[in-house]
């Protein structure tokens, strides 16, 4: 795959009941739905991209501020 990517920090999301981890990935893996494994300590976990910035992970009442 060619460069290793990192992850930043992870936290616990209670609200949507899953990790939430923050990564620097390349261009081509970082587009919003994909796929992804990251290993962990010799453990290996599947992952889904979610694009920071463009809308919260859980808004059930759109609350979120329009622009």
């Amino acid at each position: 795959l060619g460069r290793r990517s990192f992850t930043t920090s992870v936290a616990y999301g209670p609200t949507i009941g899953k990790n939430i981890a923050l990564a620097y990935l390349p261009w081509p893996y970082a587009q919003e739905g994909r796929k992804l494994q990251v290993e962990y300590f010799g453990e290996t976990y599947p992952v889904e991209v979610a694009g920071v910035g463009y809308k919260p992970l859980y808004d059930p009442e759109n609350l979120k501020p329009r622009s």
